[in-house]
């Protein structure tokens, strides 16, 4: 392929991605949504303008890695160990009920226990850009709850490092260095967290070498998360894994606010190349030929995902329309689930058809963002005039006119507030 004819795939693709993000923008709606249909029209499903397997893949890993790294500097690892119980065991619950379910699943119904544990990794997975995403929508990212959800995304992040290790394992050829590869992987992921939230000077190693020239930081920085990326796979590990590693450390260090500032311009680009990526995975051919089947599978484990993150943090006592609120945030399925996919079909444990349902639902539930907004902004309102009723919270999310009732509420106690 020449370089003319990759340059003008470039080009197109972006312009599209800009047309549609900024219509999306303008119909106050995630721009994301609009990226990823760019990456629809411009895949095998629609123009083929993009049908080879080898540069859809190529994309779509890229995009995945790019993608990490950015989510793992915005993460705030001090932050995180200030208030590390309820999302680290919340998570810990949540994926040990998600796995108990499908070992229970393949029991009754006789199917493969492997793919059942592929399914259950799923569901205890968020998308961290959407989550972000849904909480600057709703005004709650700076406050209790979205400290909680950030708190559980980066937890979930975590546990990503077992679930694609078991991943890489047939159920044939799992044996005892499976295990010991999982404890030596969370053991090192453990530290490498401790010593960033308790050292107070971490600093990055080629900070004298950055210093005198600011314009060397992007590079550098895109440096490390391709290096980071490549040495990993050394270890068994995935190379969007590794981005996400080198993310969290360089995004903790000393000169957090210096390189942030210096990617900031980027980081856009970065987040629309994951999800032009996402669409290009998109089969919609696929989806019309198993529509019901996708939307009965993203259904699913989103409601599964709701009712089981409500009652798990209620469990932890937080009041239940705040814990509906950010159960609904944490229901829809994360980019790691693309990365499972990929792993899982690498390693033999889901054919073709698996792989594209996977990407299907994922891609779907990244589109409905908002679906989610609308729904969580009930719930916020909810809590905000101090209705913890389960029978409040049905209605809420089923009813616009209880909703908008409670909307009116929840305005006129802020003000009364404002007021005092």
């Amino acid at each position: 392929m020449n370089s003319e004819y990759i340059f003008a795939h470039l080009t197109i693709i972006v312009l599209v991605a800009a047309a549609s993000g900024f219509l999306l923008a303008k119909l106050k709606q995630p721009t994301m949504v609009g990226y990823i249909l760019a990456g629809v029209i411009f895949g095998p499903s629609c123009y083929s303008y993009i049908s080879s397997y080898d540069q859809i893949q190529f994309y779509s890993e890229l995009g995945i890695v790019l993608m990490l790294f950015v989510i793992g500097m915005e993460l705030n690892i001090k932050s995180f160990m200030q208030m590390w119980r309820i999302p680290t065991f919340f998570t810990i619950i949540q994926v040990l009920c998600n796995v108990v379910f499908a070992w229970v699943f393949s029991f009754f119904f006789d199917f493969s226990l492997t793919v059942s544990l592929l399914a259950a990794f799923i569901a205890s997975l968020s998308s961290t850009a959407a989550v972000v995403k849904v909480l600057e929508y709703i005004g709650e990212l700076k406050t209790d709850v979205g400290h909680i959800t950030i708190g559980i995304l980066v937890a979930q992040d975590i546990v990503v490092v077992p679930m694609m290790l078991f991943m890489r394992q047939t159920s044939s050829s799992f044996d005892i260095d499976v295990l010991l590869k999982v404890i030596v992987a969370v053991v090192l992921v453990v530290l490498i967290i401790k010593h960033i939230g308790q050292s107070r000077n971490v600093k990055i190693p080629t900070n004298f070498f950055i210093a005198d020239d600011p314009d060397l930081i992007p590079v550098m920085t895109l440096s490390a998360c391709l290096l980071s990326s490549s040495l990993v796979v050394l270890f068994g590990l995935s190379e969007a894994y590794g981005a996400f590693l080198a993310g969290v450390y360089i995004g903790n260090t000393v000169d957090r606010t210096q390189v942030l500032n210096s990617i900031k311009p980027i980081q856009n680009v970065l987040l629309m190349s994951f999800f032009i990526s996402v669409g290009l995975m998109f089969d919609l051919t696929f989806l019309v030929n198993n529509f019901l089947v996708t939307v009965a599978a993203l259904a699913a484990i989103t409601l599964w995902k709701f009712i089981t993150n409500t009652i798990i943090l209620h469990f932890f006592q937080i009041e239940t329309s705040k814990a509906a609120s950010i159960g609904i945030i944490l229901a829809q399925l994360g980019e790691f689930s693309l990365v499972l996919a990929n792993v899982a079909a690498n390693s033999g444990i889901i054919g073709t058809y698996g792989q594209k349902l996977i990407i299907c639902v994922t891609a779907m539930s990244l589109s409905i963002s908002p679906f989610f907004i609308a729904l969580s902004k009930r719930t916020r309102n909810l809590y905000s005039v101090g209705d913890n009723t389960v029978s409040s919270i049905l209605k809420v999310l089923i009813s616009k006119k209880f909703a908008d009732d409670v909307d009116k509420l929840s305005v006129e106690s802020i003000k009364i507030d404002h007021t005092k």
